[in-house]
């Protein structure tokens, strides 16, 4: 499903267009399966606004490494016995290695796992992927239990509201292949809709903040500000050019290229199809190379030009494309109702480029990416910059080339954050439970207060493994 973000006026008036997966293990499904946990710092900062080591790395990593049954790594920061496969890349093209020479040239050390807490390097990155096949959250943990008299999974199902009986869930209704009905339940209530629909879904249930409830004339449950406040994503901005031909992976997916990669795959279960076409990444922060303390760009190195609709007007040809990928952005935006229909998609505000800070690291990192592209061995097959071009060089045309071109990474997280209860904006308590009300719980992404430096896939998990420790103490 796509959602079009509100026009965003500090990038022009700019609207995103922003995916969220419709199908049986969301996100899981369909993404880019890059398997990354972020750093330590990341979850001190929720250990801070909870006062709960359970939300710690140390804490937390026990979770990844219960999850997680890594095919190549066998140590301490990794598990060997989870239902998640996680594997090394299937097959890596030769610019990508290229590229990691460049960025040890430029002083950064090689890490060959990016997931032991220490992010800082360059390197190849790990995925869901079991022997060439995604390894998603229905393989992992739902078909193995598919058979479970237990479980009952009801797809093409709308949840469209909690039903709330004095301040306490006891289910919710739905809308089942569009016609109304209520399921009733004994115990807790668990959302796990993302951070456009967790919201929403609370706001349609009269929980949320007083103004918006009102304006829609929803009964009022529970006031809770913060409710769709907090709305945090990772965003980037792309650095195009044209290679040589022979690196990358331009039309393998067309043609006899095609037909010989598929064959090659089925085959022998090698080569192209193997890769999920972006094989390497650097955690760095671009103003400073040798800064090793909590890097701020994840540079992705994708080996095709980059293309979407703000790039069509460039021909494509091979390429190689540098993403500079904001961690921990300082900018904040919001999902709130349009209306009491629950039909009626949610109003999001990525509020990208909103904070000062945010721009000055693009900046930075923009400039970084050019200095790459001119560093061996990957200048050796370099042939021109195409965006933002190489005329494009003061703070002021890259501040607009930025504006035009930042979008969304897919990681939108932290609009039903948790905090403690001094936090009048907090949503969740440190138990995921929803403020002032009975057995209704968020087991999702947007839980987290503050976005880690990590694509949220794995976080995903491991958050709700988590959550179900603690709701089973």
């Amino acid at each position: 499903k796509f959602f079009k973000s509100i026009p965003q006026p500090q990038l022009n008036n700019r609207q995103h267009d922003i995916a969220q997966a419709k199908i049986l293990g969301g996100g899981s499904s369909i993404n880019g399966m890059v398997y990354m946990r972020g750093k330590p710092s990341d979850y001190s900062s929720w250990e801070k606004e909870t006062g709960d080591k359970n939300w710690s790395w140390n804490s937390i990593l026990k979770n990844y490494i219960a999850l997680e049954n890594n095919q190549n790594l066998k140590n301490d920061f990794h598990g060997n016995g989870g239902p998640l496969k996680v594997s090394d890349p299937g097959y890596v093209v030769k610019g990508s290695k290229l590229y990691i020479e460049s960025m040890k040239n430029l002083g950064l050390p090689y890490k060959n796992d990016f997931n032991t807490g220490e992010q800082y390097g360059t390197g190849l990155m790990q995925y869901t992927i079991n022997n060439g096949k995604r390894c998603d959250a229905v393989s992992a943990f739902i078909k193995p239990i598919f058979n479970n008299k237990k479980l009952t999974i009801f797809l093409k199902t709308l949840v469209t509201k909690i039903i709330l009986e004095n301040k306490k869930a006891i289910g919710v209704e739905i809308l089942k292949n569009g016609k109304p009905s209520k399921i009733y339940a004994n115990e807790e209530i668990i959302l796990t809709a993302g951070s456009f629909i967790s919201p929403k879904l609370l706001m349609l249930s009269g929980i949320g903040d007083e103004e918006q409830l009102k304006k829609f004339n929803i009964n009022i449950i529970e006031k809770v500000p913060g409710v769709g406040k907090n709305l945090q994503d990772h965003c980037e901005v792309p650095f195009v050019t044209t290679a040589r031909p022979g690196y990358g992976y331009f039309k393998q997916n067309t043609g006899w290229r095609m037909i010989r990669n598929g064959l090659q795959y089925l085959l022998f279960n090698s080569g192209p199809v193997r890769s999920s076409g972006v094989d390497c990444c650097s955690f760095l922060n671009p103003e400073d190379l040798t800064n090793n303390i909590d890097p701020k760009i994840k540079l992705y190195c994708v080996q095709i030009m980059y293309a979407d609709r703000d790039t069509k007007n460039i021909k494509p040809d091979h390429g190689v494309t540098l993403t500079s990928c904001l961690m921990n952005p300082k900018s904040r935006g919001e999902v709130r109702i349009q209306s009491s229909n629950p039909l009626d998609l949610p109003l999001i505000n990525p509020n990208f480029l909103s904070h000062k800070d945010d721009i000055t690291i693009f900046l930075d990192s923009l400039r970084l990416a050019r200095e790459v592209i001119k560093t061996k061995p990957l200048s050796d097959i370099i042939i021109d910059e195409i965006l933002p071009g190489s005329e494009v060089n003061s703070d002021d045309d890259l501040i607009t080339y930025s504006k035009k071109m930042i979008k969304t990474n897919w990681h939108p997280v932290g609009t039903c954050k948790m905090g403690n209860d001094q936090d009048e904006m907090a949503v969740l308590n440190n138990k995921l439970q929803v403020r002032g009300i009975k057995n209704l719980r968020v087991f999702d992404v947007s839980m987290m207060p503050n976005i880690i430096s990590a694509n949220t896939n794995a976080p995903a998990m491991a958050i709700a493994d988590k959550a179900c420790d603690i709701m089973l103490i």
